[in-house]
């Protein structure tokens, strides 16, 4: 086409998501430590680092102890704030949506030891479905994992037992000195 012809410039989509979520510690006790009844306050972030809008964002958070078995989360992930125009389902290009989650720590967690959070996010760029998707990095590059490791929290457990022996002498000769003969009872 020698006349009148459009110029074209192709611009190849490139549709990136990326979650970040970390954690902050309410001492509920004051004892200085995580444990039992202490809230673990998970700030969830999605950023779009692609070249186009990413629509329809969905979340699946999984929360799990030290020996991999569920946990239930207190309050689930709630809309907080976003930038950008963007919004809790829509994400503009290098938006970041605001998301928190609370856990209140029960004591299956102190248990384990430990407490792991990640979350799967997954989002439509235009004209496909459900094509993005990003589990969550805990935000923390210097700890060697810089992709995709959970959000782990130590838990505190303060083993104690304590132990009480008590004894009644009984006086089987009534001479009332401990003697041969005289019944201890232990409890």
């Amino acid at each position: 086409n020698t006349t009148d012809d459009v110029t074209v410039l192709a611009i190849p989509a490139n549709p990136v998501i990326e979650a970040t979520k970390t954690v902050s510690i309410t001492d509920n006790n004051g004892n200085g430590s995580t444990d039992l009844g202490d809230l673990l306050t998970y700030t969830i972030t999605f950023e779009n680092k692609g070249n186009v809008t990413l629509s329809g964002l969905t979340i699946s958070d999984t929360l799990t102890d030290g020996n991999s078995q569920l946990l239930t989360l207190t309050t689930t992930p709630t809309f907080v704030s976003a930038t950008t125009s963007s919004t809790s389902t829509t994400l503009q290009v290098s938006g970041v949506s605001t998301y928190t989650a609370t856990y209140q720590v029960n004591q299956q967690a102190v248990d384990s030891g430990q407490i792991n959070n990640t979350v799967l996010v997954t989002a439509s760029s235009p004209g496909q479905t459900n094509n993005v998707t990003d589990r969550s990095d805990d935000g923390d590059d210097t700890d060697g994992n810089t992709t995709d490791d959970p959000t782990e929290v130590i838990t505190v457990s303060n083993a104690t037992i304590e132990v009480t022996k008590t004894a009644v002498v009984t006086q089987n000769d009534g001479n009332n000195t401990n003697d041969a003969g005289d019944l201890i009872t232990y409890s």
